[in-house]
């Protein structure tokens, strides 16, 4: 594999539709060295991605913090009801639940690594010469992290000591730190944020690997949109309609350099990075948290759980792991029946040239009616058109199936091109629940997809996938934009309208006119398209906590339960009763890990915990 490095401004390069993700992570991250170390580009390098690469661990966004701890949200919950292990997505965590507390000491990894970092490269005496680039962008790349994983903390945390400097005593003293206040450590993000800015030029092949200015300027918006809301106390010199201004601002800076757009297709954002490759047509994937390998070997661990448990559900008939046909993955996590009415029931449009409805092609996509079920020498007989019953034997090279949900989570109806879709016996008669008329309101999460025909480069029995999370989307930006100007002017302007009309256009769905007008129905609209555009995706809970709606919209989606039993689901009502439910304001928060105030004496329990 080959290392990635930044070329020089001005630099010509040949881009292409769509590239090879070759992570910026394989350049084998060290552990930060001493001072000294950094005498060639090479090195400062390796240090770098030594900052960048807790990103892609188990306890960030491989798994426990982007799915536990940040997909937990009104639209999407954990569907392992029977599994009564503390977790943050079932709401039933503790001080001591082991992924909060990796979560939390993660990002101060992050954090340690990114302050010896700067330090030691500050202190070099390299020559500019042998250098492509400005060491400043090195420094500036670290300072960034570094501020981003100080907001993920006090986003999740609230209070939490506010570390700049590195320590590498063993002095258990050092490590005494009491919380600073939220508002401050917010406060200090966002200046070093935009103090990285001005060295945080674009990178030559200009893909998601890196952090660039753009990608500063659209988290720096969100810092903003995060202060400016219900759950933050107020900043000195700062009211939260200056905030707004300042989001709305840093989003268009990103809007304004035209350095990226939205993808043409919705659907091939993710395709992109399930086929683990950057796209350089549209750049609407900004920043992505990158994966490599399939953790098949003791040294492959660069690697998450996206797709494998936040994909489609994909089983086989066969307990050899080496047949699986489908690249078995759990499908832990399911849309709530929320999120279904959010596309079905209201955002149901007419066609501009024909009276025929237009379904937003967001719901199809994130929220599949199907699974995969690999079938070994199966037996299955139907009905084809001519009314003739056929019955055949299929083989494992034959055996991957879309099945749609039934509302007890057995499978049936085979989706065979060409037949009638009236289907005898399709397989054991106890597992067999066919009605043509079930639409199960629950249904997979299938942004991330494991599909063999977008996956052709992983192995079969692999659970751990190359897809890389998405930490920033132009969709997002756009979203940002239009939320913050209608809450500074009172109003959206035009730039915002047109924002939203883009969006939903590339859905195939039209914009209500009447929706653009004022205020509050203009605010409605983007909070619910954010909710549309972005299901899955690690936002929507701190959306919720900086609208001041967490509490009442968790219980909401817990409530807002189908009664007719064609939409029922086994899963979504246990989890309903007993996790929704479990939410109160206590959970705006993450407790302080248990072992954490064991070593740090100077830190006190959150509020509530």
């Amino acid at each position: 594999m080959k290392i990635k490095s930044i070329l020089k401004l001005g630099t010509l390069a040949l881009l292409t539709a769509a590239l090879p993700a070759c992570s910026f992570l394989d350049t084998d991250p060290q552990i930060i060295p001493d001072d000294g170390y950094y005498n060639s580009e090479q090195k400062l390098i390796y240090g770098l991605a030594g900052v960048y690469g807790v990103l892609n661990s188990e306890a960030l966004y491989g798994n426990y913090y982007s799915l536990q701890i940040a997909n937990a949200d009104d639209l999407c919950y954990f569907n392992n009801y029977n599994n009564s292990e503390s977790r943050p997505d079932r709401y039933n965590h503790s001080a001591g639940t082991a992924a909060i507390y990796d979560t939390w000491s993660k990002l101060y990894e992050g954090i340690k690594n990114a302050n010896r970092y700067i330090e030691a490269v500050e202190k070099t005496e390299i020559d500019p010469g042998k250098l492509s680039v400005d060491i400043g962008l090195y420094i500036a790349e670290a300072r960034f992290l570094r501020a981003y994983y100080h907001f993920l903390l006090a986003q999740a945390w609230g209070d939490m000591p506010l570390r700049v400097k590195a320590t590498t005593s063993p002095n258990p003293n050092d490590v005494q730190m009491a919380a600073t206040p939220q508002e401050q450590v917010l406060k200090w993000c966002a200046d070093e944020i935009e103090a990285t800015i001005p060295d945080l030029y674009e990178p030559i092949d200009n893909t998601p690997s890196r952090v660039s200015q753009t990608v500063a300027q659209g988290i720096l918006a969100r810092v903003y949109l995060f202060m400016a809301g219900e759950s933050v106390k107020q900043i000195d010199g700062l009211d939260k309609k200056e905030m707004y201004r300042r989001a709305a601002y840093w989003a268009n800076e990103v809007i304004a350099s035209h350095k990226h757009d939205l993808n043409e297709s919705y659907e091939e954002i993710f395709i992109n990075m399930i086929r683990d490759q950057y796209d350089t047509q549209f750049h609407e994937s900004m920043w992505e948290a990158e994966f490599l390998g399939d953790r098949t070997s003791a040294t492959d661990w660069t690697n998450g759980r996206i797709g494998d448990l936040i994909g489609l559900r994909s089983q086989s008939g066969t307990t050899n792991y080496s047949e699986w046909a489908c690249n078995y993955s759990y499908g832990y996590y399911n849309g709530s029946y929320t999120l279904w009415q959010l596309y079905w029931e209201n955002d149901r449009t007419a066609d501009e040239t024909a009276s025929a409805t237009v379904i937003d092609k967001r719901l199809t996509w994130n929220l599949p009616g199907y699974n995969y079920r690999g079938m070994n020498n199966q037996k299955i007989s139907y009905k084809n058109k001519a009314g003739e019953t056929v019955t055949r034997y299929l083989q494992q090279t034959q055996s991957m199936f879309k099945t749609p949900w039934v509302y007890n989570n057995n499978f049936a109806m085979p989706d065979i091109e060409g037949l009638d879709q009236t289907i005898e016996n399709a397989f054991d008669p106890a597992d067999l629940v066919y009605d043509p008329t079930v639409m199960c309101a629950v249904r997979n999460a299938g942004k991330w997809r494991r599909e063999t025909v977008y996956e052709k480069q992983m192995s079969a029995k692999s659970l751990y996938t190359t897809i890389n999370f998405p930490i920033l989307r132009y969709a997002d930006v756009l979203l940002m934009y239009a939320e913050a100007i209608n809450e500074y002017a009172g109003a959206p302007d035009d730039q915002a309208k047109e924002a939203i009309r883009e969006i939903r256009k590339r859905t195939g769905v039209k914009t209500d006119e009447s929706l653009l007008g004022d205020y509050r129905s203009f605010r409605d609209l983007v909070r619910n398209e954010r909710g549309r555009e972005l299901a899955f995706e690690g936002l929507r809970k701190w959306d919720l906590i900086r609208w001041g709606t967490f509490v009442e919209k968790m219980h909401n989606a817990g409530t807002n339960q189908p009664t007719e039993n064609k939409y029922r689901n086994v899963s979504y009502t246990n989890y309903a009763s007993a996790n929704y439910a479990n939410v109160t304001a206590r959970h705006i928060y993450l407790p302080i890990p248990t072992k954490e105030l064991a070593v740090n004496h100077a830190l006190r329990q959150n509020p509530l915990w």
